[in-house]
């Protein structure tokens, strides 16, 4: 008898162990849900959030629609902020404090490529759509790292080597992201053009950046690992520290801004 009881209870604990995981998957919104499976099926998500169902909302839907509904890289996602099973995801954005209807775009990666307000365009909703070389720099970004973006003259190309002693250092692992492209890929042209990274090299160009989206500069294959503590140094970005001597320094160059 004693056995059947614990065995009965061992089923009664799994039954509710499996509804509670039942329950956490079906916990998220459907916005959220649309946004994982757009990541999976690499897809960019365009989470348009609004209030009301009012003439801008209309119009903001209009224009995401007539632009994006043909693209098989693209889906959009409504979210209504006041609603609660979407809580997560209007956390996220902080949506409660943008104007609305507005936009947020999701690589498939999850990088944040924009978030428009009120008004968008078909040539501002296409530009979201970033390459994968870009989406890469965004996320990194985004997660606090610093980034080496190595343009490589071919696939099989050794990333540069002071790029990979840089990345070595201890005081950078943690916190250095390395994100190679092919220097000739036409869907990473428009970004290396937007870094200034030369077209046609025979040897790899290195665009070194440092979070939030500070651009450290561009370098030849042969820069070493000084050279690029030295530069991240000189732009106050050597350590998380804001007391760091470094970055006070860096922030007392820069201008005052209103």
């Amino acid at each position: 008898m004693t056995r059947t009881v614990n065995t009965n209870g061992f089923i009664v604990a799994l039954l509710w162990t499996l509804t509670l995981a039942t329950q956490n998957a079906l916990g998220a919104g459907r916005g959220e849900q649309a946004v994982a499976t757009a990541s999976r099926n690499n897809k960019f998500a365009f989470v348009m959030f609004y209030r009301s169902n009012d003439a801008a909302t209309q119009n903001m839907r209009r224009v995401l629609t007539s632009t994006l509904s043909e693209r098989s890289d693209a889906t959009i996602v409504p979210v209504q902020i006041g609603d609660a099973s979407e809580a997560a995801l209007v956390k996220q954005f902080d949506a409660t404090r943008i104007p609305m209807p507005a936009v947020a775009v999701l690589a498939p990666n999850g990088a944040v490529c924009s978030v428009i307000p009120q008004r968008v365009s078909e040539q501002r909703l296409v530009a979201c759509i970033v390459s994968p070389g870009q989406a890469e720099c965004l996320k990194a970004l985004q997660d606090g790292k610093i980034v080496a973006l190595c343009a490589q003259p071919a696939a099989d190309t050794e990333i540069p080597a002071g790029v990979k002693e840089f990345r070595a250092d201890k005081l950078y692992s943690e916190r250095t992201a390395v994100v190679t492209v092919q220097a000739d890929d036409p869907s990473e042209a428009k970004f290396l053009k937007q870094l200034k990274v030369p077209a046609n090299q025979s040897a790899s160009v290195v665009a070194f950046m440092a979070p939030p989206g500070v651009m450290i500069g561009v370098f030849e294959a042969n820069v070493t690992h000084n050279e690029l503590a030295a530069k991240l140094v000189a732009a106050g970005k050597c350590c998380d520290d804001e007391n760091c001597k470094h970055h006070k320094a860096a922030t007392a160059q820069q201008p005052s801004r209103r």
